[in-house]
């Protein structure tokens, strides 16, 4: 009896564990009716103009996606981290994202250094990294079935602005100043490879450290070397930062800021001494007098949610979030990994409503596009020159 007893009671804790293990059988943060996708943006640092808004139209496109029914039954559950663009931080971030959240996705990650220290542990999670907010290559990069970019590479950008100022206004005297990092890095990459197919070579390689406000020593060394046209590898603040300082002692080469500068508080902040400025982005920068119906709907209501103005920061975060769900629409119900990444290779020429190029993903191709347009900053206001367009 007693060995009876012992046997069933084992039967019966064997049986539990069957069932608790099934319960847990499926794939992390999918239920029944959810779907939790994570995220870390810099709501505290230096990047905040980013951080903040791309946060905000993730947040917006969730509640769009969930208002109108979710996807296949199941609501988006967004978790937002703060990585104060700082790697430490956002890796603390990410661990909380993977073990106490029990994200199924991370979509949307801010900031190429960030980004680098993050990634790898989602993807030894076995969990899916797609469309960060960087345009560094390897965010695509060695090719990986779990990785996939929206974003053309900043080396892409760079190459195309500084083709096509080098034919336009007859510059020939390429220079480069860059953030001390993987993501200035990869700006100045685009001024390097361009020059060198030009024939000519970059003049003069100057660099910041991130968080760096006095650039007068970077910008007197660019004067000093007779620069024509200028690579920024810079983001917001420190746009304007160079810029400034190359007013203030008459220096006005062409500058050209990769996709991470091409925001209009660059424009708005600058008061006046940006103008001339040119960028690269892969979306047209909304004005609200001069958008379409949808775009203008779309600003009212990102206004009445967050109380500020719906900008380009914004479009690529809600962006990010729409494809997700896109790939998600296409992986069906059955919803696990494998599915969702093949419903994302199923994307083509996908659109939104906002002036962009098209996004198109495959087997073979996890990078959605490689065209930019270029614009340049006009009596206070970005505007639009040419594009898409590629080197």
């Amino acid at each position: 009896m007693r060995i009876r007893g012992i046997v069933a009671g084992a039967l019966s804790a064997a049986l539990a564990i069957s069932v608790a293990t099934g319960a847990e059988a499926g794939p992390q943060g999918v239920t029944d009716t959810e779907i939790v996708i994570g995220t870390h943006q810099d709501l505290s640092g230096p990047i905040t103009f980013w951080g903040v808004p791309v946060r905000n139209g993730m947040v917006m496109a969730a509640e769009d996606i969930n208002a109108a029914g979710g996807i296949h039954g199941r609501q988006i559950k967004l978790v937002v981290e703060d990585s104060g663009y700082d790697p430490k931080k956002a890796v603390l971030a990410t661990q909380k994202l993977l073990s106490r959240d029990k994200i199924f996705i991370m979509a949307g990650a801010m900031g190429t250094p960030t980004v680098l220290a993050t990634m790898p542990l989602v993807l030894k999670k076995g969990l899916a990294h797609v469309f960060p907010l960087t345009a560094a290559e390897q965010m695509y990069k060695p090719f990986n079935k779990l990785k996939f970019s929206s974003a053309a590479p900043y080396y892409v950008g760079m190459r195309t602005g500084i083709k096509y100022l080098v034919e336009k206004n007859g510059r020939s005297r390429i220079c480069s100043l860059h953030q001390d990092d993987e993501f200035g890095l990869n700006v100045h990459r685009g001024a390097v490879e361009q020059a060198a197919a030009m024939g000519s070579e970059v003049f003069e390689t100057t660099t910041y450290k991130r968080g760096a406000t006095d650039y007068s020593s970077q910008v007197a060394r660019l004067a000093a070397a007779n620069c024509d046209l200028v690579s920024l590898g810079t983001i917001i603040r420190e746009t304007i930062g160079v810029m400034v300082e190359a007013r203030k002692i008459g220096f006005t080469p062409d500058f050209l800021v990769s996709a991470a500068g091409y925001a209009p508080e660059v424009a708005m902040l600058g008061k006046g001494v940006t103008n001339g400025l040119y960028g690269v982005g892969q979306a047209r920068i909304p004005y609200y007098e001069d958008s379409t119906p949808e775009v203008r709907d779309w600003m009212d209501r990102y206004k009445a949610r967050f109380e500020s103005d719906g900008n380009i920061q914004a479009v690529y975060g809600y962006t990010a979030l729409a494809l997700t769900a896109e790939g998600l629409k296409n992986a069906g119900r059955d919803l696990d990994t494998d599915s969702f990444v093949a419903g994302l290779e199923q994307i083509k020429n996908w659109t939104s409503i906002f002036e962009a190029a098209p996004l198109s993903f495959s087997a073979t191709e996890h990078l959605g596009a490689t065209e930019y347009l270029v614009s340049q900053i006009q009596n206070g206001r970005w505007v639009l020159l040419d594009g898409p367009m590629a080197f």
